[in-house]
């Protein structure tokens, strides 16, 4: 009597290897990690030189308009690296798969807005991560409330070391 192959016995044999894939099943992701503030800037700094997986760390310096056409709406925004070259937000998440914007409690909403809108139009999610810094209670649903029209995933963080948890989280 002959007993048969279980299907995970089966797929590792000589016969069915032939069908493997042979190469990693996904694409290295293209992240752009956006600081809104200084003091997410400072958290990102901290980071930035572990292993990513195609992560740039940039920090939001200033809305520009869009197009000549529509001066006052701003959907386009200048980002700077940490070595202090700066980059159009459009450029920048163009082929990006992930945008994170890290703000702390109480700043950034103008920046959410424009790095939000400029996602939308460009047919990209982006996610957020609030950081709560100090006691800053009593700022924090008025920065969440700024935040939620543009973030996909919201989060709020008490410390520094889930940042990088996070992100290693969403593979960036």
């Amino acid at each position: 009597m002959q007993l048969n192959l279980s299907e995970s016995a089966r797929a590792t044999t000589a016969e069915e290897s032939k069908y493997r894939i042979d190469y990693p099943n996904s694409l290295p992701r293209v992240s752009r990690i956006i600081a809104l503030d200084d003091g997410s800037l400072d958290a990102l700094r901290t980071i930035k030189d572990k292993p990513w997986n195609g992560a740039r760390f940039l920090r939001y310096v200033k809305s520009t308009p869009g197009s000549e056409k529509l001066p006052t709406l701003p959907v386009d925004a200048i980002l700077e690296d940490t070595g202090g070259d700066r980059f159009h937000l459009s450029d920048e998440i163009k082929d990006a798969d992930i945008i994170v914007m890290v703000t702390t409690v109480g700043c950034a909403a103008g920046a959410a807005e424009v790095i939000g809108n400029a996602c939308l139009v460009r047919g990209k999610r982006a996610s957020g991560l609030v950081r709560l810094t100090g006691d800053h209670m009593d700022q924090l649903s008025r920065t969440l409330l700024s935040l939620r029209p543009y973030a996909a995933m919201l989060v709020v963080s008490s410390g520094d070391e889930y940042i990088a948890e996070m992100l290693t989280a969403l593979r960036a």
